[in-house]
């Protein structure tokens, strides 16, 4: 029996958190143990220092193992450094390194001229990538008085 890999690509944003809730319940659902990768933005210029330090990007590569493994899902992590205009690359070639099976990426919902100017990474996955590229919207807030508090906005008091 071939073992399934999903590749799970995240950032620090909410869409890419609720990426990590879609992808548990995907991977329980289809028995498939997940590859956490987070791709380090460098900037452009060597001259700008990068968004992130390489702890944050442990943290949070970290953190979301550790929220897959506690669903009951085998999940590892993996962090690379990669220019701006090469993520999606790096995105798809460590999915085919790995022999995956799909790639999961969470999206920002961008509308209008947001839209436009957007980075763009999801749609450059997905013209890169023979591989199936699943999408999970960031969750909606429901705006109801019974909503419960741990699922309420982040920054929301």
């Amino acid at each position: 029996m071939t073992q399934k890999l999903l590749l799970l690509a995240i950032d620090g944003s909410v869409a890419g958190q609720a990426a990590v809730d879609f992808t548990i319940g995907f991977a329980t659902m289809s028995e498939a143990q997940v590859a956490v990768l987070h791709v380090r933005e460098l900037p452009a210029s060597l001259r700008v220092p990068p968004l992130e330090t390489t702890v944050e990007a442990s943290a949070l590569v970290e953190g979301s193992v550790a929220r897959i493994n506690r669903a009951g899902v085998p999940a590892d992590g993996m962090i690379y450094s990669a220019r701006e205009p090469n993520v999606a690359r790096c995105i798809v070639e460590t999915a085919d390194e790995y022999g995956c099976n799909a790639i999961a990426l969470g999206s920002l919902r961008l509308r209008g001229l947001h839209r436009l100017t957007g980075r763009n990474i999801r749609e450059q996955v997905m013209r890169r990538s023979a591989l199936p590229v699943i999408v999970a919207p960031p969750a909606l807030y429901p705006a109801t008085p019974n909503w419960p508090a741990e699922f309420s906005r982040p920054g929301a008091a």
